[in-house]
């Protein structure tokens, strides 16, 4: 999404944090762009909303399932379970990251833009924040 007035972008960017609270869209990643005249890029603000830190349940599973083997069983468990659930972070971290290669291309110069990673229930919600703004939108449907 982008717009050639950035206060409208903040006003988005503070929307779909709202909506996604409302569970009218669930999103993973936000971030806030500037990009200037000469095609540098300023990044500005963000938010993870993700629900998910498999490192955290990771060592929470392996601590569980530790227990059984007692004090040395409870260690190796829950950083076992640890070390698991942070590489699952780390390639949905790298996933998230070719994303944004890719799609930050679609703010133009002069404009503030939001690359927003999740998924939509009704299309026309966005659709319909953007438009009231006077911004662009522009979707890719990609597995993350």
């Amino acid at each position: 999404m982008s717009f050639d007035d950035n206060l409208k972008a903040y006003h988005l960017f503070s929307q779909l944090k709202h909506y996604h609270a409302e569970g009218q869209v669930d999103l993973h990643q936000i971030v806030v762009i500037e990009r200037e005249e000469n095609g540098s890029f300023a990044f500005k603000d963000a938010a993870d909303l993700s629900r998910s830190n498999k490192a955290s349940k990771g060592a929470l599973i392996g601590m569980a399932v530790g227990i059984l083997g007692g004090p040395f069983g409870i260690l190796f468990g829950t950083l076992t379970g640890g070390m698991i659930g942070t590489s699952k972070d780390l390639k949905r971290l790298k996933t998230t990251e070719g994303l944004f290669k890719r799609t930050i291309g679609n703010i133009q110069l002069g404009t503030t833009g939001i690359i927003a990673i999740g998924e939509e229930y009704e299309e026309s919600i966005l659709d319909g924040l953007v438009q009231e703004l006077g911004g662009e939108l522009t979707r890719t449907d990609e597995e993350l």
